[in-house]
């Protein structure tokens, strides 16, 4: 759906490329629920649940200023890295962070963004994937009495089993 109905004014290149912007969009919602854990917020309240929202775009933000960084000193577009290579660099990274302090932290981030500079992912400008689950789901049923009460049944159940020496 598009407010740009004037075919005279739009070209069909003008909605191909609106398109691909959009098609950006869905792939950056898709890596902050799946990379930074987006998928299921844990808060009860609307307010916390606001605040977990905000968090994950925070680092969302933080993760896509590192690879603006990387970009920089590649000499390549920030779109042209991958954002999950980069999580995983950060993770990596912030372990040495740990051992290294004042001037060797530097040493840290230039060989981090460097390393993140080298992931690359090729220009797919048609790339069509379909919107549907390839996993399948768990097996295990849902926990739909409190937590207590279900180990509880399970103690109870296990005192009714006949231990075999």
């Amino acid at each position: 759906m598009t407010t740009l109905v004037d075919a005279k004014r739009v070209s069909t290149s003008d909605l191909d490329a609106l398109y691909r912007k959009r098609w950006m969009i869905e792939v950056d919602f898709r890596s902050i629920k799946s990379e930074i854990g987006m998928d299921i917020l844990r808060s009860k309240s609307p307010e916390m649940a606001r605040k977990e929202v905000a968090v994950h775009l925070l680092a969302y933000n933080l993760i896509r200023s590192l690879m603006v960084r990387a970009a920089v000193l590649a000499h390549v577009l920030p779109r042209a890295l991958s954002f999950k290579a980069t999580l995983q660099l950060w993770h990596a990274f912030s372990q040495q962070w740990r051992w290294h302090l004042g001037e060797a932290t530097e040493s840290v981030v230039t060989a981090m963004l460097r390393a993140i500079s080298t992931r690359i992912i090729p220009h797919r400008p048609d790339r069509i994937e379909p919107h549907a689950v390839k996993r399948r789901p768990t097996t295990h049923a849902y926990l739909t009495v409190p937590r207590d009460q279900a180990r509880a049944a399970i103690l109870e159940a296990r005192k009714s089993l006949k231990v075999v020496p």
